[in-house]
């Protein structure tokens, strides 16, 4: 199969789920590229992070019977000036698809020596701002390893809205001290999780501490 990819956003950021679609298509022997208007494919997956008021679908020709939409951004509406998610219409990815290690080759300038992922999904919080906890649950729960995602890479960019609130938060903080990689937690830390025993592992993390603000604190106080 010739397999489409298209990143809608393409925000100077690789796109996760594109990533690990790719690596399971060519797992299978299936040829893959980023989407071309001239090109015809027997498959084109177009992804979408953010919602209309921020990006909008290019007018591309999509030379494809079968184009997938999939991704938060379609998931989107804007109501009397809010936006308001809805989960029905954001599915998740297949099993085979969500555990595989990603095609970075995609996004070659923005992965050099860079890892990205996710260890936990969900967020207690349900912050009004976020739609996290309505995506992912009122839960922050592991859904990762770290070698899921990471092969020796000098960075890693940790994705996770909530790692701290995870129950195996302290296993998790010990692969990522363990990796010796220098960590930007993208989402912050939430302070009320920290503890003496938290605070000596985050101390043992090769963090980039300039990128890890306590989002909750700074809303909320």
């Amino acid at each position: 199969m010739k397999i489409g990819i298209y990143d809608v956003d393409s925000h100077n950021f690789p796109n996760l789920a594109l990533m690990k679609i790719s690596a399971y298509h060519k797992q299978n022997g299936d040829d893959v590229e980023r989407v071309l208007p001239v090109c015809r494919y027997d498959r084109i997956y177009a992804s979408k992070v953010f919602g209309d008021e921020y990006t909008t679908v290019k007018n591309l020709c999509l030379q494809s019977d079968d184009v997938r939409l999939g991704g938060t951004g379609f998931a989107i509406t804007v109501e009397n000036g809010k936006e308001i998610y809805r989960k029905e219409k954001d599915g998740d990815l297949p099993y085979e698809i969500e555990h595989i290690y990603p095609d970075y080759s995609l996004y070659p300038e923005l992965t050099k020596d860079t890892a990205y992922g996710f260890l936990t999904r969900g967020c207690p919080n349900n912050c009004g701002f976020c739609i996290v906890s309505k995506k992912e649950g009122l839960q922050s729960r592991k859904v990762a390893n770290l070698s899921e995602f990471w092969r020796g890479q000098k960075y890693i960019k940790l994705l996770d809205a909530n790692i701290l609130a995870c129950r195996d938060r302290i296993e998790l903080l010990q692969q990522l001290a363990d990796s010796g990689a220098k960590v930007d937690i993208t989402q912050g830390l939430d302070a009320r999780f920290i503890t003496d025993e938290i605070a000596v592992l985050i101390n043992n993390i090769r963090a980039d501490f300039e990128s890890v603000l306590c989002n909750w604190l700074g809303e909320k106080y």
